[in-house]
């Protein structure tokens, strides 16, 4: 009996996302959590201050499409490119991926995200999210 009842409290814990997208640039954050199910959320902060927190929702065939895409991208594949220099203030962006088949954390410059095969990966997250906050005035 034991052992059922931890399964059962096992099964009611927080569920942890399967990919995440989180992009961090000069006075704007914005991170991107989906669920398997499809549930997901989207937030963002400006300077720090919360801005938006939406929730995104998938169809559990968009994330079976999404992880196959990811796959044949090779998304956990792909490394910074060291002779890459990052224009000032450049940001970065981390995705996260947590399939039974495919774990790993890839952190690129922004702009490294913009080519090869990063780029359809990042258009494809970047297409979920509302549209893109305005950064603070001091920062344009």
């Amino acid at each position: 009996m034991r052992y059922l009842s931890l399964l059962i409290l096992a099964g009611c814990g927080a569920k942890h996302p399967v990919v995440t997208w989180a992009n961090m640039g000069k006075g704007v954050t914005e991170r991107i959590e989906l669920q398997s199910s499809g549930d997901g959320n989207y937030t963002s902060t400006i300077d720090g201050q919360p801005h938006k927190d939406q929730r995104v929702i998938l169809s559990k065939e968009q994330i079976e499409e999404l992880q196959e895409m990811l796959r044949s991208k090779r998304a956990c594949e792909l490394a910074h490119d060291p002779a890459y220099t990052p224009a000032p203030d450049e940001g970065q962006t981390t995705l996260e991926l947590a399939f039974p088949d495919q774990r790993c954390k890839v952190v690129l410059w922004n702009l490294e995200w913009q080519q090869g095969a990063a780029k359809d990966i990042a258009e494809t997250m970047q297409s979920m999210r509302p549209l893109k906050p305005k950064p603070p005035e001091h920062a344009r």
